[in-house]
């Protein structure tokens, strides 16, 4: 019976190393299919919209030791994907546009300058692969994230879910500040957890490290820094001593990281025709924005504060467009319906039931709340309330914080393996359970199933794609949600192959597409005929009211995934204004026609 029992125990350890092996594996498979996926669409895409500007700055940072180039977002991201960047050796020029701190125009001066020397597509490559390994590292966090909630298989569900959405792949190859601010935010989420289930000092000190450096990642990390102070109030509120104690400490901490960062890159600080920028920019926001003037007292780097003024003074309405409404500003409801229309409903339905059994079993509620919904519905509200509606990737930390309740369905999937029958006929005592247990191991495989599905059809234009039913994406999403100017390389190819075609597209500043194309923008709709080709964030949104008689006739084709379309005319279109929603498809036909 002693023998019996230790080979029983033997196997049963033999069973949870297999199973260990087979989650890491299934693990590595998907991070690796991400960041291959994630790869060739890097190398397929022009720089984005505010890529352009983000990889300069950071270049400029390393090359110049000197922050002029990074007055409105904060500069830890674009150095990180600036480092892997100068093994191009990319040509940083100087001129008046550095001397007159005219970072849009420096920008322009360097994109130009790096294609001109046949540069620029290897200095994007190389920063996006850093961004890419900051996108495994999401996944990595989700994993032990949800692992402390829901065991490691609730691990590899929160992580698989992040490595396998389409939006997340399409988006994760920029070398943007979303994917960044997304690590920092999980990282803080995962520090906190850790520091709730036992306060120390050395933890505290590491809380306030996190806030730093999320602070030099991203302006909206003040958010982060509240929440964190709120939470030790809540931890500590039966010892008002060691809370406040605790508070300071973050506090002071929280100024290393961020200082060292900015002096780290800069030694010197601000040049003085920087600084005078800086300054006078700080002092005529902070006359006009209560916030900003509550900012600049903090004791952060002065580019620091400066960016943020930058960015509160540039926060105006923009034009914005979603199923079909377009409008200047803010829409509260703008995040939840983007979120319907670019994520799979599968996800979204294992997100929702994940969340309700999680609320209802943890057995420590409260810390779930505070660890994870609190920052991520923090970061959602910020955003309500500002003006600017450019897509999804803005709440892309509250995306991947969701995604962590995804882990609460692994429980539900190993008691109905268990409760599966393991020989039939059924008894009919055990009918109902076993068909319940089945029901639930098949949603769970429908919802695997269209994830990978939907991986691997959005590829490799995955930022483009929707999912069904938003199909054709332009008709329901703008913005980052489809064309962050990504097709540019894709439409000179395209151009290459027409007759003077007009072409307007939003690209990142310094980049055209050249060729024989003629600009469409200022054009006499009387006088077009032949090829077209627009964006989509282009004729919704940036041109809405200049090209408002295009989108009464229906597209012939689209390039870059869907991200630019296509028309041709037979002779000139008629003037009138066409809907908000452009009109319908005729992909394949030869002419376009007015819907």
């Amino acid at each position: 019976m002693t023998r019996m029992t230790a080979m029983t125990d033997l196997d049963r350890a033999d069973s949870r190393q297999l199973s260990s092996r087979v989650r890491w594996v299934i693990l590595g498979l998907l991070g690796l299919v991400f960041f291959v996926s994630g790869l060739q669409q890097a190398n397929l895409d022009a720089p984005a919209v505010d890529e352009g500007v983000d990889v300069s700055s950071g270049v400029a940072a390393w090359v110049h030791r000197d922050l002029r180039m990074v007055p409105e977002h904060p500069v830890l991201p674009k150095a990180i994907a600036a480092l892997p960047a100068l093994l191009a050796h990319p040509i940083v020029p100087e001129g008046e546009s550095w001397d007159e701190v005219a970072w849009f125009d420096w920008s322009d001066d360097f994109v130009t300058a790096n294609e001109d020397a046949g540069r620029l597509r290897q200095t994007f490559l190389l920063a996006r692969v850093a961004v890419l390994v900051q996108g495994l590292m999401v996944a990595a966090v989700l994993y032990l994230l949800a692992r402390r909630w829901f065991g490691p298989d609730g691990g590899l569900l929160a992580a698989g879910a992040w490595l396998t959405t389409p939006y997340v792949v399409g988006l994760g190859h920029f070398a943007m500040l979303d994917v960044p601010f997304t690590l920092a935010t999980v990282g803080l989420a995962l520090l906190l957890t850790h520091w709730w289930d036992r306060p120390s000092d050395r933890r505290t000190i590491a809380l306030g490290l996190a806030v730093g450096l999320a602070l030099a990642t991203r302006h909206t990390a003040l958010v982060l820094a509240v929440w964190v102070m709120v939470a030790v109030i809540v931890r500590l509120r039966a010892r008002p001593r060691l809370a406040v104690r605790s508070i300071a400490l973050v506090a002071v901490v929280s100024l290393i990281p961020l200082w060292g960062v900015y002096r780290g890159l800069a030694p010197a600080g601000p040049a003085p025709e920087a600084k005078a920028h800086f300054e006078s920019l700080l002092s005529y926001q902070s006359g006009r924005s209560p916030v900003v003037k509550l900012v600049s007292a903090l004791p952060f780097p002065l580019e620091w504060r400066a960016g943020y003024a930058s960015l509160d003074y540039s926060s105006v309405g923009r034009p914005a467009s979603l199923a079909g409404q377009a409008w200047t500003g803010g829409r509260w409801w703008y995040f939840p319906v983007a979120a319907a229309l670019k994520l799979p409903a599968t996800l979204l339905i294992a997100v929702g039931v994940g969340w309700l059994l999680a609320l209802r079993r943890a057995a420590r509620r409260r810390l779930l709340v505070v660890s994870t919904l609190s920052p991520a519905l923090g970061l959602w509200l910020v955003l309500v309330v500002q003006t600017m509606n450019l897509g999804l990737r803005l709440v892309l930390p509250s995306i991947a914080l969701a995604m962590v309740g995804v882990g609460a369905l692994a429980e539900p999937v190993r008691s109905s393996l268990r409760a599966l029958p393991r020989t039939f006929p059924v008894p009919r005592s055990m009918e109902r359970r076993a068909w319940s247990a089945l029901g639930t191991v098949v949603a769970v495989m429908v919802v695997a199933t269209v994830q990978l599905g939907s991986m691997v059809l959005s590829a490799p234009h995955s930022l483009a794609w929707s999912p069904w039913p938003a199909t054709p994406p332009y008709r329901w999403v703008s913005d980052s949600n489809v064309d962050v100017g990504q097709a540019v390389f894709e439409v000179r190819d395209w151009v290459a192959d027409h007759d003077h075609p007009y072409v307007a597209i939003d690209a990142t500043r310094g980049l055209s597409v050249g060729g024989s194309s003629r600009q469409l923008l200022g054009a006499d709709p009387a006088a077009i005929k032949g090829w077209v080709a627009v964006g989509v964030t282009t004729i919704r949104d940036t041109r809405r009211r200049e090209l408002a008689w295009l989108r009464a006739y229906c597209p012939v084709g689209s390039i870059g995934g869907g991200s630019v379309l296509v028309y041709r005319f037979d002779r000139p279109p008629g003037p009138a204004p066409g809907p908000d929603r452009p009109a319908a498809p005729c992909f394949g036909d030869r002419w376009s026609t007015r819907g």
